[in-house]
């Protein structure tokens, strides 16, 4: 019984030490993304700039664009910069709903066009942890991330 317990720890530990091997390989290629914090009342913001490249993307046709301007954006996890450990697939970009919907209705055809790169504002949070502070890691708890948004409107500004 001792001797099957041993085994059993031994095979959790290669088990996670592959998937941490995977996990580093998947984001080889990707280049390091600069991070910006900014300062909210209650907790800090975490924002990136992404370019979406034409072919590496697809809009989410079902969803499509809604009242308020919500549409969804699907990034394949292996080129998504912030590691995703319980995604099987996708990074799920979202825009938010507010009254303002004219920008929101622009970039969404520029996309859904897919002609050119379209660098865009994300906004990380809430589903986020910071594995280390210095240096700053951080990974998504989930497959959704944000376009940021500012003042009821699309913000395309890291500050």
């Amino acid at each position: 019984m001792k001797y099957l317990i041993q085994l059993a720890r031994y095979i959790a530990l290669v088990a996670l030490v592959i998937a941490t091997s995977v996990s580093s390989q998947t984001h080889a290629n990707v280049p390091k993304q600069e991070i910006t914090i900014n300062s909210g009342k209650y907790f800090n913001y975490y924002h990136i700039q992404f370019d979406l490249i034409p072919n590496q993307y697809r809009i989410n046709t079902r969803y499509g664009f809604n009242p308020g301007g919500q549409f969804e954006v699907f990034i394949p996890k292996e080129l998504f910069p912030i590691p995703a450990p319980n995604c099987r697939e996708h990074i799920i970009v979202r825009m938010p709903y507010s009254n303002n919907t004219h920008q929101k209705k622009a970039l969404f055809e520029r996309l859904s066009q897919s002609k050119e790169t379209t660098r865009v504002t994300l906004e990380l949070n809430p589903y986020l942890n910071i594995v280390t502070e210095s240096p700053l890691a951080l990974e998504l708890t989930y497959c959704n991330v944000f376009f940021r948004h500012k003042h009821g409107d699309y913000y395309n500004k890291l500050n």
